[in-house]
């Protein structure tokens, strides 16, 4: 029996997935697949990932074709998250991959009268106007780090070289999970101790370099661990017990791991991104150049650091006692001493 004209019609996503990866997403909306394809061929693996989840996660709520999407559903879908728990950063990220979809919805409108119901209208520059945006307000939230007694316990913990490795690798050199998980024995270069990193987030390679602690430990996982085994298989982290033996392991392999060590070490609160937070900030902190920081870790724009700069008020204070100890402005002027003060 064919559906009433004006009843909803919902999207229907097929992910297909080998050996636990996403690999494709089909769905019953041509438009929907036309824009996943885009993605998938012009940004990084993660990012369509995201993008795929979190549009289903949005047409599972609102049972529309995207085309009949309106500011009306926009919003019932921002109440249903707020209910279900989701941090206003969640919600703005799955809005944000609704208006990107609309964005591509315009361009290929030829009538030019689609709007985009996340951000309706542009300034005089072209610009989406902030006050006719639905994303959510939200503080700016400081990047969290990992103080240095855990660290010592996760380390202490963790019950492998290879997964000591690529805690040093996600905290030292400051890689992120997807990357770490990647690395091919060709990516490596020992005599310089430095990794050669693919295009990944942002689009551009770049090389990193590891301390000799994390070379120490990856030459350790590969005589002890690996040895000679599957000699066949190019990427260097691998599965080495269990059914998935002898696999690449998966980042989300890895998650799991990380969260049951850091609760087995009670530390409930960490995750893998934290290690690379706080690799980033401890290079801030000691005056590393902010281009080599950018070039290291794969942030193009200056702007990217200012999130590691916003330090706090004891690392600030300790900064200015020790410039003014440079400068000693006074002595410089030959300005009198307070009262009191030798």
């Amino acid at each position: 029996m064919p559906c009433p004209a004006n009843r909803p019609q919902p999207v229907h996503f097929t992910l297909v997935r080998q050996e636990g990866k996403l690999t494709d997403c089909l769905t019953s909306s041509p438009t929907l697949n036309h824009f996943l394809d885009l993605i998938k061929l012009s940004r990084a693996y993660h990012t369509w990932v995201n993008y795929t989840h979190d549009l289903k996660i949005f047409f599972d709520v609102i049972p529309k074709a995207p085309e009949a999407i309106d500011r009306r559903d926009c919003l019932a879908f921002m109440k249903h998250q707020q209910q279900a728990g989701l941090s206003d950063a969640t919600i703005n990220r799955r809005l944000a991959a609704i208006s990107s979809l609309f964005h591509e919805l315009q361009l290929l409108d030829a009538t030019g009268s689609l709007r985009n119901p996340i951000q309706p209208r542009l300034d005089g520059r072209g610009r989406p106007q902030r006050s006719q945006s639905l994303y959510r307000r939200q503080a700016k939230r400081l990047p969290d780090t990992i103080a240095d007694d855990h660290l010592r316990i996760m380390f202490e913990i963790l019950p492998t070289w290879r997964d000591r490795t690529l805690m040093l690798l996600m905290w030292i050199s400051c890689l992120r999970l997807g990357e770490a998980v990647a690395i091919r024995f060709e990516d490596i270069e020992c005599s310089r101790r430095l990794i050669r990193i693919p295009a990944t987030k942002g689009g551009q390679s770049r090389v990193v370099f590891m301390d000799r602690f994390t070379f120490e430990a990856l030459s350790r996982y590969l005589d002890k661990e690996r040895g000679d085994l599957f000699p066949e298989v190019e990427i260097v982290f691998l599965a080495l017990k269990g059914k998935a033996r002898g696999r690449p392991l998966t980042a989300n392999a890895v998650q799991k791991l990380i969260r049951y060590y850091a609760r087995k070490g009670g530390l409930p609160h960490l995750h893998p991104h934290l290690f690379r937070h706080t690799g980033i900030t401890q290079l801030v902190q000691h005056h590393m150049p902010e281009p080599a920081i950018r070039k290291l870790v794969g942030h193009r724009r200056p702007e990217s650091l200012l999130p590691y700069l916003h330090l706090g008020d004891d690392f600030v204070a300790a900064e200015f006692e020790r410039a003014q100890a440079t400068l000693n402005s006074p002595a410089r002027l030959q300005l009198p001493s307070p009262r009191g003060v030798p």
